[in-house]
C-alpha cells in the first residue's frame, strides 16, 4: 500500500496527494454541473499530465476517488485542503498568479481539453501543456491524426511531439494567448 494525503475543499473539490513510482504526484476531482466530476492529475509543479470528465451517472464522487485510491493501491490521511497552483509565472506580469480556467467553469462542455490559465493579476490568458499530457491526448485521439502522421509518432515519439507544440505554440501565439514553460 502506498500512503497519501486526502482533503475537501469548501467546494467538495477532493485532493489526493500520493506517490506512484517515485514521483510524487496530486489527483483532484472537482465537481461540475450535471453530475459530473473533473478528475485531474498533476505533476508536483501543477502541470497536468491527465485530465477527464467523468459521468456519475448517480454515483457520487466520493465513489470515484475510493476506486481510484483502491485501484492505484492507496492508503489515505485526512490532511488540510490547500489548492494546487502552477508553479510558474505569468510570462506579461511576471507573479505567480496563474489560475487554471477549468477550476471555475462549471458547465462540462465548457472546460477545456487545453490546460488554460487566467492570470488573476493581469488577466492575461496563458495555456501550459506538459508532453505527458500532449501524449495521452495523441494516444487518446489517434482517429484525428493521418495514418502517416501516426508513422511518424510510433517511429519516434519525442520529434512528433515536439513538432506538435511547435504547431500549437503557433496557433496560440496568434490568439495572443502565452505559452508557460
Amino acid at each position: 500500500m502506498v500512503s497519501g494525503n486526502i482533503s475537501e475543499s469548501p467546494e467538495h473539490s477532493i485532493k489526493l496527494e500520493y506517490e506512484l513510482g517515485g514521483e510524487l504526484l496530486r489527483a483532484l476531482w472537482e465537481p461540475k454541473d450535471g453530475g459530473y466530476t473533473l478528475q485531474t492529475i498533476f505533476d508536483r509543479d501543477g502541470g497536468i499530465l491527465d485530465q477527464k470528465l467523468i459521468n456519475l451517472k448517480g454515483h457520487d464522487q466520493k465513489e470515484v476517488v475510493e476506486a481510484f485510491m483502491e485501484s492505484n493501491g492507496i492508503e489515505p490521511k485526512e490532511s488540510v485542503y490547500e489548492p494546487i497552483t502552477l508553479h510558474r509565472e505569468c510570462l506579461s506580469c511576471h507573479h505567480k498568479t496563474l489560475i487554471r480556467h477549468a477550476s471555475s467553469e462549471k458547465k462540462p462542455s465548457k472546460i477545456p481539453i487545453m490546460p488554460m490559465y487566467d492570470c488573476s493579476n493581469c488577466g492575461a490568458k496563458a495555456y501550459h501543456l506538459t508532453d505527458r499530457y500532449l501524449k495521452k491526448l495523441v494516444v487518446s485521439n489517434k482517429e484525428l491524426f493521418e495514418g502517416m502522421d501516426m508513422k511518424e509518432f510510433e517511429a519516434d515519439e519525442q520529434k512528433f511531439i515536439n513538432e506538435l507544440k511547435a504547431y500549437i505554440i503557433r496557433v496560440f501565439a496568434s490568439k495572443h494567448v502565452l505559452n508557460v514553460k
